[in-house]
């Protein structure tokens, strides 16, 4: 790939909303990239990570092209369901057309004001989106991904986190400078998740070049 076709924009900028995916071709071709043909590795291992099995309805925030949503539909199977929930009305529609499953939909809305309701879900997963959510917001979309899971709910947080030789690479090849992933960096949220009351917080280092966290929303005791 040329860095023509890396720094062509994938993102349109939203002041209320964030960064909205703007072509999934474009986007489509970076992760191909970023991850050295590796990522459906890294989404096995999303989906391994959240703990989603056979039953589960599990919901994507900020989904994107919507192969972590088939990816957790293929988890839970035909008894759970698997959403997508997106800003990008693009995305949400060519993910309606392509994905025929009737244990899979797709939902235009914000991280930080899902268009879903209380306790709908026993997982939710996010991945490579917290960055591009304006900073003001990012504790609203946290606050959301608590009240849509149920008690005992899994949530995994994941973003880039390239080594140090892969970050003085990219640095160089998209002529910025410093650490062009110094925001991605997915530990920044741990006191976050915690403070809204998730428990069993736990960073993983992929070894794709990604940074996971992972979280439950405890059963309350009576």
């Amino acid at each position: 790939m040329s860095r023509n076709q890396l720094l062509t924009p994938m993102f349109v900028a939203d002041a209320d909303t964030g960064l909205v995916i703007a072509g999934l071709r474009r986007y489509n071709l970076f992760t191909t990239a970023f991850f050295l043909g590796r990522h459906g590795r890294l989404l096995a291992e999303f989906v391994t990570r959240s703990g989603a099995r056979s039953g589960d309805h599990a919901l994507d925030i900020g989904c994107g092209p919507g192969k972590l949503v088939r990816a957790l539909g293929a988890a839970t199977g035909p008894t759970g369901t698997a959403v997508g929930v997106d800003p990008s009305a693009t995305a949400v529609a060519d993910n309606s057309g392509r994905d025929r499953s009737a244990h899979h939909r797709y939902v235009v809305g914000p991280a930080q004001s899902l268009p879903l309701p209380d306790a709908e879900f026993d997982i939710v997963t996010c991945t490579f989106v917290m960055h591009h959510i304006p900073e003001s917001q990012r504790d609203a979309a946290i606050a959301e991904m608590w009240r849509v899971l149920r008690p005992g709910g899994r949530l995994l947080l994941a973003d880039a986190s390239p080594s140090r030789r892969m970050r003085a690479v990219l640095s160089v090849f998209l002529g910025r400078g410093g650490d062009p992933f110094a925001d991605a960096d997915i530990r920044h949220y741990t006191d976050r998740v915690e403070a809204v009351g998730f428990t069993g917080v736990t960073y993983t280092q992929s070894r794709d070049q990604t940074g996971i966290l992972t979280a439950v929303k405890p059963v309350a005791r009576h």
